[in-house]
């Protein structure tokens, strides 16, 4: 399992219809890879975690949209496996690791696909999905 730490981009705004289709114009317009996303509305509000080819330009675009915070995160690169995230997130329990929120990207059979986590101490993680 490779794991390197990361910066995913956090944006808040308002929830509308086609929220996420503004978002991704802006960022095919300006060259930017989407290499993972979760999105969720929660009392009015739309919020968008987004790991990006390029978090500077994106959060220059982005803040036109809304509020805009810098997270970091571990990307986690899972083989598409049974029990691969079992064994990942065995060994963050294991080491007393609390996982503040985790999401990943569909891969094509026999692919990795990337998970992407926040925990309370992200270097520790790292350390030991690394080790």
């Amino acid at each position: 399992m490779k794991a390197v730490k990361a910066t995913e981009l956090l944006l808040i705004a308002d929830n509308k219809v086609g929220k996420l289709a503004e978002i991704s114009r802006e960022v095919k317009e300006n060259g930017i890879n989407v290499r993972a996303i979760s999105a969720w509305a929660f009392d009015g509000k739309a919020y968008f975690r987004l790991v990006v080819s390029d978090n500077a330009k994106a959060k220059k675009i982005l803040e036109s949209l809304g509020t805009v915070e810098e997270k970091e995160v571990i990307i986690v690169d899972l083989p598409d496996e049974v029990g691969q995230l079992f064994n990942l997130t065995t060994k963050l329990k294991n080491n007393g690791i609390d996982i503040r929120y985790i999401y990943g990207t569909a891969s094509q059979p026999g692919s990795s696909a990337i998970v992407i986590l926040s925990s309370d101490t992200n270097e520790k993680a790292l350390e030991i999905i690394s080790g």
